[in-house]
């Protein structure tokens, strides 16, 4: 019968000691690493005015059933080309400004977001231009310059460059 083997190596010289101290090791790098991209980075999603802006949502009501009152909607026609905007309401308004406001939002990146005016082409279209648009689901958002009503809508880039634009009730409206 042979002896039992006798290991002659100091135990920083053996790979199970480092093996198992490396786990914890790069658990604490790994944790490092997530602190610096914590501080480093801001989180565009989050609003330091939470509190005016859950204020706003009851204004935006008010203004998205004004527009279901007034009956106003529309589809808006974007062509990538070119960037030009056309959107053509359902009936014509009453007392037409001479200009809208669309606001353009990408769903997570702000820095694409875009403010636009559409000018008067007559009492039921209106025209403008865009920057070009990303591939993304965008929201759209179109009201007069003093906020009266508004109407929204979403518009899928790539695709056809149509947008149905109206109040977040008229979803809703009973057949």
């Amino acid at each position: 019968m042979r002896p039992p083997r006798e290991d002659t190596l100091p135990w920083y010289k053996q790979f199970w000691p480092w093996f198992l101290i490396s786990l914890p090791g790069s658990v604490v790098i790994a944790a490092i690493i997530t602190i610096n991209i914590a501080f480093k980075t801001s989180d565009g999603l989050v609003s330091d005015e939470y509190y005016k802006e859950g204020l706003a949502i009851y204004r935006d009501a008010d203004s998205a059933t004004k527009a279901y009152d007034l009956g106003i909607a529309g589809n808006l026609n974007y062509d990538a080309d070119t960037g030009s905007l056309n959107l053509v309401l359902d009936r014509p308004l009453e007392n037409a400004p001479q200009q809208l406001v669309l606001e353009i939002f990408h769903p997570t990146r702000k820095n694409h977001d875009q403010l636009l005016q559409l000018t008067t082409v007559d009492n039921q279209r209106y025209v403008g231009r865009a920057e070009s648009l990303i591939a993304a689901n965008w929201k759209l958002e179109l009201h007069p310059a003093e906020k009266d009503w508004r109407v929204t809508g979403r518009m899928l880039i790539p695709g056809p460059g149509e947008a149905r634009l109206e109040s977040g009730q008229a979803k809703k409206r009973p057949e």
